[in-house]
This record gives structure tokens, sequence and C-alpha cells, in this order.
């Protein structure tokens, strides 16, 4: 795949063979710089919001606050955006839905925590919806309808919750607990348990519970997979994978970042790719 943006934006936000990566790969070629485009400021925003340095973070979030508001008026300078900004399929006013990713990046960086799922799903639904919503909206041929584009934003928030589920013990050692609060508690779970090197049966039955809870948010309703979908969906069904990889390492995210094989991940990519036509 060629981009015109450089080439370490591209590997930072989808690196050769990750599923991202994958999700490109089943991108009409005329609309993979812009879904990659996406994918860089995405990453961009996400890295600025984890600095150890709260004043560079907040500087780095303000510029991108800036940046996207330069987008919709028309004067970017970052290479993600000006590729954005010339994109005409889509009213330039719907980046502003960008604004969601700095929500999300602020929240991260005030290491706010989640009651219940439904919170959590809200601040999902920001940090990964937004993305897949933008791409769907950009690969539709016309305009995109309430239904795909509330699947979509669905898909995505799923995933970014599928990450949450992989990296609970990394996310734990730098201070970020996303898990929903009323889990942790109905089980007395608290965030030195998930910093341990191993995954006790009282936190493994938290993962279990979250998992069940989250799954659905990666799946696509039979008949709803349409063409323009497709990234997304192919995405969902690559993360709808991981838990299930999760699942059958007993919920061993302490001692090792999991992730689908080499092998796995272009036969589940070019499965789900077959079903969104």
């Amino acid at each position: 795949m060629t981009s015109a943006l450089d080439d370490a934006l591209v590997n930072k936000a989808a690196p050769a063979g990750s599923m991202r990566y994958f999700s490109l790969l089943y991108t009409p070629p005329e609309h993979r710089e812009i879904v990659t485009a996406l994918y860089v400021i995405d990453a961009e925003i996400r890295e600025s919001a984890q600095s150890p340095n709260h004043d560079v973070a907040h500087t780095r979030l303000q510029w991108w606050r800036q940046e996207i508001d330069r987008l919709v008026n028309r004067n970017a300078q970052h290479p993600a955006t000006r590729i954005l900004g010339a994109v005409d399929r889509v009213d330039r006013k719907a980046f502003a839905r960008l604004h969601e990713l700095i929500v999300a990046a602020d929240m991260d960086l005030a290491r706010m925590t989640f009651l219940n799922l439904r919170e959590l799903r809200a601040y999902s639904s920001r940090s990964g919806g937004t993305i897949q919503e933008l791409i769907a909206e950009v690969l539709a041929p016309a305009e995109l309808s309430k239904e795909d584009r509330t699947l979509a934003n669905r898909l995505g928030a799923g995933i970014r919750q599928a990450e949450m589920l992989r990296d609970t013990r990394q996310d734990a050692y730098d201070g970020r607990l996303y898990l929903p609060l009323d889990l942790l508690e109905e089980a007395s779970v608290h965030i030195e348990d998930l910093r341990a090197r191993e995954v006790s049966p009282v936190v493994r039955g938290v993962l279990v519970k979250f998992r069940e809870a989250i799954a659905p948010d990666l799946d696509v309703p039979a008949g709803a997979g349409k063409a323009y979908l497709r990234p997304p969906i192919v995405l969902a069904a690559l993360h709808r994978r991981l838990l299930d990889r999760i699942a059958a390492l007993d919920y061993d995210v302490a001692t090792q970042r999991v992730e689908l094989g080499a092998i796995e991940k272009p036969w589940t990519a070019w499965r789900a790719a077959r079903r969104a036509r």
C-alpha cells in the first residue's frame, strides 16, 4: 500500500500486519489514503494523551483541537488533515466530529473511570466509534443512513473495548482504569489486582463478564454488511476473533499482549470482507 503520508506516520497508525493494516487492505484503493489519514489522526491524538508530561499532553491536544477547526475552515496544516481537506464527497463540517477524539483524549489524560458499561460505551463511542463512523461516511456512495451510522459507531466502540480487555494490565500499570467500576466492586477487585503479573480467579471472572458484555458490539446483523462498511466490519471481525483468542488463553492478559497469528489475521479479514458486499 502506498501513501503520500510520511512512512513514520503510517507505520505508527497502521503498521504492516496489524489489524488496521488489514482493514485498509479491504478499503477501495481510491479511498485508502483518506482512511489512512483518519487512522493517523486517531493515533496522533491518542499518543498525545499518553504523554507522561501533562503540560506537553495538554499542549499537543490543544494544537489538535485547533487543527480540527483549521480543517473545517480549509486551512489545515498536518499532512493527514490536509488529505481530508481535499475530500469533496463529504461535507467538511462532518470532520468537526473529530473533536470527539479530543474529548476522549481529555478523559484519558484525566484518568477518568466509568461507573458502569453504559458510561464506558459513551466514552468508547467517542474514542473508537467516531473514526469508524467517519470512515463509513467517506466511503458511502450517498448520504450515510442512520442505521449504517449507528452500526459503524457501535463496531468502533466494540473495537475500542476489545483493546481495553487485551491491554488491561498495561493500562492499570500506567494508571488507567477502563473496566466498569460496578464489575470491579462486585468482585472486590482493585487496580492493584489488575497490575499483578498473573490473573487471579477473581480477576478472571471480571474479565469473563466484561468480554460477554462487549462481544455483541462487534457483531454485524445479517444483511447489514454493505461494501462501504467493509473496513469497520473487517476490523470488528479481527477484534471479535481477538476476544475469542483471549478466552482460549484463559484470559491471560497479564503475562503477554495477546495477538492474532500471522495466518489468522488475513484469514479472518478475508472472511469478513466477503460478507460485506
